[in-house]
């Protein structure tokens, strides 16, 4: 594989009369975590879903690893955590586990391993329907990792998270960056975002921002330098 990780170059997107990118433009190019953050209604779904191939892309261009962005390109590259609508309530996690291996011809042993790592043993053959927000969202998890994407997209993998989740979380994906997968993480979890990556897209004015944090900046800080103006504010 040759070129860019991801590059989004002038990109236009609207949806139901309402614009949400004018030319806008994304590039990664190193393996890594990255944030990426804004309001909601500011369209972080919307890009992952365009990114992904759930949504056509009609003006400008997105390439994966150099090559245009096809459904099987994605497919053969990369991989989304959705949220968890996804899920079969009445299906188990091996089976979600399960179908993901046969669509990707990945060694079904796989699935203990990822089970271990993610402490969905004692559950992973009870129904979706009984899942907590937690463990639906390490199934999930699960699904996006088990085939070593080299590009995995997360949408609000953070939200509703317990403090053990979390720590799960923060601790598979590090170790996926370290072992050369790319990760674009999209929350509002600030804090835990802060925790991962010093790497932030925001969405702001129908473009994407990168801001490269320093140690003394947090993604909270930007956040409210971006989007809020708390000088004027008197209680």
């Amino acid at each position: 594989m040759s070129g860019d990780i991801l590059q989004i170059n002038h990109l236009s997107f609207s949806y139901r009369s309402k614009l949400i990118y004018d030319e806008a433009n994304l590039e990664i190019t190193k393996v890594g975590i990255y944030g990426l953050v804004a309001p909601n209604g500011s369209g972080k779904t919307t890009l992952l879903n365009l990114v992904a191939n759930l949504l056509a892309v009609k003006n400008g261009r997105i390439d994966i690893f150099g090559q245009k962005d096809t459904p099987d390109i994605f497919f053969n590259y990369a991989s989304f955590l959705q949220d968890n609508r996804v899920l079969y309530p009445y299906l188990t996690a091996r089976e979600h586990l399960n179908f993901v291996c046969e669509q990707h011809h990945v060694d079904q042993k796989k699935i203990e391993t990822v089970a271990h790592v993610l402490g969905m043993s004692n559950y992973i053959d009870q129904k979706i329907i009984s899942y907590s927000l937690g463990m639906k969202q390490r199934l999930l998890l699960g699904l996006a990792i088990i085939t070593k994407p080299q590009l995995i997209l997360m949408d609000e993998p953070l939200n509703g998270l317990d403090p053990t989740s979390l720590a799960i979380v923060r601790k598979v994906v590090t170790e996926l960056r370290d072992q050369g997968s790319t990760l674009l993480i999209s929350s509002h979890n600030l804090d835990e975002l802060n925790k991962i990556t010093k790497n932030v897209f925001f969405v702001k004015g129908h473009k994407i921002l990168l801001k490269e944090l320093n140690n003394q900046e947090s993604t909270e800080k930007v956040y409210e330098e971006l989007y809020m103006n708390l000088e004027d504010f008197d209680v």
